[in-house]
């Protein structure tokens, strides 16, 4: 089987209320320090050391001073004299901001290392220009935000972690935005759906404590910027929690439902699209899985990254070209659900953007800037499109769908291709 080629951008749109609040809070003014304990050294094995780092991460992650500074003070007790200089630091910090703060070089002197199982590298993308930490393999947990934005970054995956995206049950797969979580949703017959999740590991996950609704249809409040649930219908976990089941009443194909899933109480539900053309076949028990993204016949020497750039053309109007096409294709892909595959063009198109800004052939001062920012626009709505098609949010999709078509629209227009504005 080839391998799978799949990108992620790595991070998330916060509202803008939310993000001044961040803002405020990253300048907020230190306390008073109190005053750090004096700590022997006596340094454990680094599996216990990441042990008690954890323990401190997850505190700060649950928005806990009190328990974090405890954990540090372990922490400090099995580490290095090094590390432990780092910990000191940090227990110096009078309130819960600052901490945060100190706990960055704290975790950049772990995270270089060569990790036990059990452990992976987290990145938050937001946080001080780009912040890392470690946390135990599985939901990413931010330290550095908690409650305000817990699920905000990426978790590489850990030792022994499988790196595929692909159907167990012949449906169509989405990444949970916690970074841990496969969804899969499948149509096995008319009006019914059934949503099955398995982890980093591609083990299945029991659902039985999960909730959530099978949306299928939907109304645009415009007063309110909002969707509104017409008709919904609950998912009842199987009971042997294999997966959580919907049944629609007068369920037709095609089919289009919005899984909209609560992981944990008190959480956010996570939406997830599914547009079923026609019924799902369930894989067969010694049917090996496939890929469920587009692949490329490449070396698998060469990095992905690589292995999906286009062929640039000379002339500036043949690069307009290339990036309508590019276009095109992601409008069917998002007409046919197939959120997952429009990362290759979305990210071609982000190539060829670049390189027409590089060309130098001339255009007029006002075609020049028209182009200039619309390029600016496309390469941000291509890594949203990267980012929301591995989710499998429509309504997210659509959004930098807009941003990237009017995008391409305007490079049509002053290269004088069909579709321009």
């Amino acid at each position: 089987m080839s391998e799978q080629i799949h990108l992620k951008s790595g991070w998330r749109l916060v509202a803008p209320g939310l993000a001044l609040a961040i803002t405020l809070a990253g300048c907020a003014t230190r306390s008073s320090p109190s005053t750090a304990p004096t700590i022997p050294v006596d340094p454990a094995d680094f599996e216990t050391q990441l042990t008690e780092y954890v323990q401190v991460q997850e505190a700060l992650a649950a928005d806990d001073f009190a328990a974090t500074r405890t954990e540090l003070e372990e922490f400090a007790r099995v580490t290095d004299a090094a590390t432990q200089a780092l910990a000191l630091v940090a227990l110096e910090a009078g309130d819960i901001v600052a901490m945060r703060a100190d706990f960055k070089p704290l975790s950049e002197s772990l995270v270089s290392q060569e990790l036990p199982q059990g452990f992976a590298r987290a990145y938050c993308p937001m946080y001080d220009n780009g912040s890392s930490w470690i946390q135990r393999d599985g939901p990413v947990r931010n330290p550095y935000y908690g409650a305000a934005m817990l699920t905000c970054g990426v978790v590489d995956a850990a030792a022994g972690a499988h790196m595929d995206h692909g159907p167990q049950h012949g449906g169509t797969v989405f990444m949970a935005p916690d970074s841990f979580h496969h969804i899969e949703g499948t149509y096995p017959e008319a009006g019914v759906f059934r949503l099955y999740a398995t982890d980093n590991y591609r083990e299945p996950v029991d659902v039985s404590g999960w909730t959530g609704r099978a949306v299928t249809q939907e109304d645009y409040d415009a007063d309110t910027d909002e969707f509104i649930e017409v008709a919904a219908f609950d998912l009842i976990p199987s009971p042997d929690g294999a997966y959580l089941e919907a049944l629609i009443p007068d369920g037709a194909i095609p089919a289009e439902v919005a899984a909209k899933v609560f992981f944990e109480p008190n959480f956010p539900a996570e939406r997830f699209d599914f547009i079923f053309a026609e019924l799902t076949a369930e894989l067969a028990a010694d049917a090996a899985p496939t890929s469920g993204a587009v692949t490329l016949d490449a070396p698998e020497t060469i990095p992905l990254s690589q292995r999906i750039l286009p062929d640039i053309p000379e002339q500036a109007g043949e690069i307009a070209a290339e990036i309508a096409t590019r276009d095109q294709q992601i409008q069917d892909m998002i007409g046919r659900g197939a959120f997952t595959e429009i990362f290759i063009p979305a990210l071609q198109a982000k190539e060829l953007a670049l390189a027409l800004q590089r060309n130098e052939q001339p255009l007029a001062d006002t075609d020049r800037d028209q182009v200039r920012i619309a390029v600016r626009h496309l390469v941000r709505a291509a890594y949203l499109l990267d980012w929301y098609g591995d989710l499998g949010n429509k309504n997210d999709v659509d959004s930098a769908y807009s941003v990237f078509g009017d995008a391409v629209g305007t490079i049509s227009q002053v290269y004088g291709l069909p579709g321009g504005p």
